[in-house]
């Protein structure tokens, strides 16, 4: 037990921290695409923030658009995430190796950002959100270099290969 445990659970845990991370910005995806279709929904606070951007005067215009924007790109990266867990869920060395570029980017986009918010003065609120969010993502390539990893990627591709001769 002891011994898989050590050798599956780096991609378990690998598995486990995307597929979080992956249902949490898909319900931040289908939020922003729910306010954008229905404007009401949109925290007044956003729509200001998002007024000041445009020119004109309509609050819940630029809201809702600035909601499908972000919507759309938050989904973007949820299936693609997706696609991604469910390779590394059948070993595909392919999703291991996207992961780690994926993952990594996101990483460094969350913690950039983050680091930003938090030298603010005051630090904005969700600036930690966004730091655990990058470490979260460090800690999923960190999971997907580790050695266990690798040696079950290759134990994996060594079984495909002798079942199919």
């Amino acid at each position: 037990m002891t011994s898989r445990l050590r050798t599956h659970g780096t991609i378990g845990g690998a598995i486990v921290i995307a597929s979080l991370l992956t249902a949490w910005f898909g319900y931040v995806a289908v939020d922003s695409v729910l306010g954008a279709i229905d404007p009401n929904r949109i925290d007044p606070t956003f729509a200001r923030g998002a007024l000041s951007f445009t020119a004109g005067t309509d609050t819940g215009g630029a809201a809702a658009n600035a909601s499908a924007i972000i919507g759309l790109v938050i989904g973007i990266v949820v299936l693609l995430s997706t696609t991604i867990v469910i390779g590394l869920v059948f070993r595909g060395e392919w999703a291991r190796e996207a992961g780690l570029v994926i993952y990594g980017v996101l990483g460094l986009l969350a913690s950039a950002a983050a680091m930003g918010g938090l030298a603010a003065d005051p630090p904005a609120p969700s600036a930690w959100v966004g730091l655990g969010v990058g470490l979260a993502n460090f800690a999923i390539v960190g999971l997907l270099l580790a050695p266990a990893t690798a040696r079950s990627f290759r134990d994996h591709s060594r079984r495909s290969a002798s079942r199919s001769s």
